[in-house]
């Protein structure tokens, strides 16, 4: 009878660590395929061009992200595109200037309102080659912070509506460490990323690992002649206080100098992708 007993018991121990286990290996695959919010946050002015690409190549790459656009009172289309394409859009203003310390006070505090998951904080020129299969592996890793190498792609478009290229096949580019920025990061281990003027210099807190990988950021700006052109001189005239205290410096609307820089580039371009 005693024998029968401890039998019983050792079939009911047997079935009790084959049910823990079996339970541990399902949490350790809903883990593994477990993909935490993700939070686009965008600044933008007069981007009806580029908008609709650079939402496309989030969409494409992390189609469970959620997009915020921050307006600073576009005059063209930009809003509406915004909207029309599922984003939320936050309409703030610097009294029609390029302001660098609104520019950072909005990219240093416009995620922490976010519980957890990844954030990128980026501008409309800005294309991080990551995906959702990525952000799952770094979170297997425990990456906090990606590392990123900036490339300024160079596109060669006759026109400033890009219309007669495809801004997602343009392979060719510069090495530009001026976009080698903490752009992607997990709001749960992150409390703080103190960007600087341009966000390319910043001074995180909180619980910092950095990605091994290194994850490419293309800067997708000198796209073509007429629209590096156009957007230099529109920009020049919005920097120009800016210039004043230092900053914002690279704007000019000298087409002789753009279109040297731009050559240059070009012809130092290498394909990266």
């Amino acid at each position: 009878m005693r024998l029968k007993y401890v039998n019983a018991i050792l079939i009911i121990v047997l079935l009790f660590f084959t049910y823990i286990n079996s339970s541990s290996s399902k949490d350790k695959e809903c883990m593994a395929n477990y993909m935490p919010p993700i939070n686009i946050f965008i600044l933008c002015f007069n981007e009806e061009v580029l908008l609709p690409h650079t939402i496309e190549h989030y969409k494409r790459n992390l189609p469970s992200c959620q997009i915020t656009i921050y307006d600073n009172e576009s005059t063209d289309n930009s809003v509406q595109i915004a909207k029309d394409l599922g984003c939320n859009v936050i309409s703030w203003s610097s009294n029609n200037i390029i302001d660098d310390h609104k520019y950072i006070e909005i990219k240093n505090n416009c995620w922490k309102n976010v519980n957890n998951g990844w954030i990128l904080m980026i501008d409309m020129d800005e294309w991080v080659n990551v995906t959702e299969e990525d952000l799952q592996n770094e979170m297997q890793n425990g990456t906090t912070i990606l590392n990123i190498k900036g490339y300024n792609m160079i596109g060669e478009s006759m026109n400033e509506e890009l219309s007669d290229i495809n801004l997602h096949q343009i392979n060719k580019g510069v090495e530009y460490d001026m976009e080698s920025k903490k752009l992607c990061f997990l709001k749960n281990a992150i409390t703080d990323m103190n960007y600087s003027p341009g966000a390319h210099i910043c001074d995180p807190k909180g619980d910092i690992k950095y990605s091994e990988k290194v994850y490419i950021n293309k800067h997708m700006s000198s796209l073509g002649l007429p629209f590096l052109i156009t957007k230099m001189r529109n920009r020049y005239e919005r920097a120009k206080e800016m210039q004043k205290q230092g900053y914002a410096t690279h704007y000019t609307d000298n087409a002789d100098i753009i279109t040297s820089e731009y050559n240059d580039a070009l012809q130092k371009s290498r394909i990266i992708l």
